[in-house]
């Protein structure tokens, strides 16, 4: 009996040494700069949203958050090298849509998505953009439509890059409006923008961040918002319901992950600190400005997000027979 009651006290005493060692490591992380890969070229939506919150999430965190742009491949090259690092917490990724995309596309990946991964939080959305060089003789997306149905060559347009929200929306309206386009790839918006804006390519769907920049320069025309409401960065461009076009709203989301296996702890504290970030009055004036929406929420909840975003775009992919190179 006695040995029974001794081994016992031994287990308690064991089990509180190990919660009291976890609260330790918890409380102690992070004791180094957290590094951020970004999967994209600088200057995007993308780029630019991680960029302002980093900051304010490296002073909660009490260690610098670095942004190290790694882009390549549909943002495939930074996410896997962010999947096959040490699960410690010290190297994550801020990343767009093509967390879900790539997967619905069904291409080849070195990654899991669901799998090799831990979703730490969703932070912002922002609507989609149409805008075309001036020279386009159209002034709304629906004129863009009707003007590319007489045109005796397919439609060229780009986006973010390949798989990118804009990409994969614009292939999915020229198979319903049954209009013949081509996609121009490039390696992130900030590219491609700079080609729309000096006349190479006529036309461009991508975020609002940091096209809608040069709808207010004038450099680019605005042809659509693609939400339900217009946007307070650009009220004079209008909705597609307006124009009496029906799709749903079409948000790019951006997200923080981490390598599978990361402690809980690890990741509620990364979640914690950029919750309280994006709360901080300052930060949310820069966004709102900028034209993101602010989202937050627990990582179940971005886990969540990202599963459901590959179901619904898997299922219009095939739906739409949309094919990516």
């Amino acid at each position: 009996m006695n040995s029974l009651l001794n081994m016992t006290r031994c287990l308690s005493i064991l089990a509180m040494a190990l919660s009291l060692g976890g609260v330790q490591a918890q409380d102690a992380f992070p004791d180094k700069p957290v590094k951020l890969i970004v999967p994209v070229a600088a200057g995007g939506g993308v780029d630019t949203a991680f960029r302002t919150i980093a900051p304010y999430w490296g002073e909660l965190l009490g260690q610098q958050v670095v942004v190290e742009n790694r882009p390549g491949a549909g943002q495939v090259i930074g996410i896997d090298a962010v999947a096959k690092s040490k699960p410690d917490g010290y190297t994550l990724a801020g990343v767009g849509v093509p967390i879900a995309f790539n997967t619905a596309l069904g291409k080849k990946l070195p990654y899991d998505p669901v799998k090799d991964l831990s979703p730490i939080a969703e932070v912002v959305t922002q609507p989609l953009l149409v805008v075309s060089h001036p020279s386009v003789p159209v002034g709304s997306f629906k004129e863009l439509i009707d003007w590319a149905r007489k045109q005796p060559s397919p439609l060229a347009y780009t986006s973010g890059g390949s798989g990118s929200y804009g990409h994969l929306w614009f292939e999915m309206v020229a198979a319903q409006q049954r209009i013949a386009a081509q996609h121009v790839g490039y390696s992130g918006v900030a590219p491609a923008l700079r080609d729309v804006i000096g006349g190479q390519v006529p036309v461009l769907v991508d975020a609002i961040v940091p096209t809608g920049v040069q709808v207010k320069a004038a450099k680019v025309k605005g042809l659509a918002i693609v939400r339900n409401k217009r946007s307070p960065m650009l009220p004079d461009v209008p909705t597609l319901q307006e124009m009496g076009i029906t799709m749903p709203d079409a948000a790019p989301f951006y997200g923080v992950v981490g390598p599978a296996g990361m402690p809980p702890a690890v990741v509620a504290k990364h979640n914690d600190t950029l919750a309280r970030a994006l709360r901080q009055p300052a930060l949310q004036a820069k966004l709102s400005e900028m034209g993101f929406d602010i989202v937050g929420g627990s990582a179940d909840d971005y886990g969540r997000k990202i599963r459901s975003e590959i179901a619904l775009w898997s299922r219009i992919v095939k739906d739409n027979n949309i094919k990516v190179d």
